[in-house]
This record gives structure tokens, C-alpha cells and sequence, in this order.
């Protein structure tokens, strides 16, 4: 659940709304005059964001590194093949999820 609370609020309970996230699985959006500034989320949330923002740029690391020593042509196929297959993955992801 998402709960929204100040962030004076949020100081004075602290140690509430850290086990409303850590065991509650919950999501607190801290607002500061009526504007939200941080997400507090449990470490298992944060584990999965964070390798989902990093997983693309391995691919662009390892096509970068694949590639320092090759001409332009051969690094336009070289992404093109890349994003192909990062496609076909996606695709088989989601008829496995239907």
C-alpha cells in the first residue's frame, strides 16, 4: 500500500514507518508542503529497481565493448542484432506471463 504522510510527520514517527515498510511491505511518499520529495521502500523493492535500471546498460556495456575496434556499419549491425534479441526475450517473457 502507498501512504502518504508529511515529512514532519514521518520524523516523529519514524520508527512507525519503518516497520510499516520493512514488514508491512508498505510505500511512503514523504511530502514537504504538500510536495512529494523522497520514496521510503523496503530493500527488496530497492533490490529489484535497481538491477532493472542496471540490466540495459550491460547490454550497452558489452556492445561497447564488443565494438571499440570495429567500423560504424559493423556496430549499426551490431545493435540492430542486439536489439532484436532483447526483443525476442521480451516477447518470450510475456507469452510465458499470459
Amino acid at each position: 500500500m502507498i501512504k502518504k504522510m508529511s515529512a514532519k510527520e514521518t520524523r516523529d514517527r519514524f520508527a512507525d514507518v519503518l516497520g510499516q515498510v520493512h514488514y508491512g511491505k508498505d510505500t511512503v511518499i514523504v511530502e514537504k508542503q504538500g510536495k512529494p520529495i523522497v520514496a521510503i521502500i523496503d530493500v527488496e523493492r530497492y533490490d529489484r529497481l535497481t538491477q532493472a535500471w542496471e540490466a540495459p546498460f550491460k547490454v550497452l556495456d558489452g556492445i561497447w565493448a564488443k565494438n571499440r575496434d570495429k567500423d560504424l556499419d559493423q556496430v549499426r549491425q551490431d545493435v540492430a542484432a542486439a536489439i532484436a534479441e532483447t526483443r525476442a526475450t521480451y516477447r518470450t517473457k510475456s507469452r510465458k506471463r499470459a
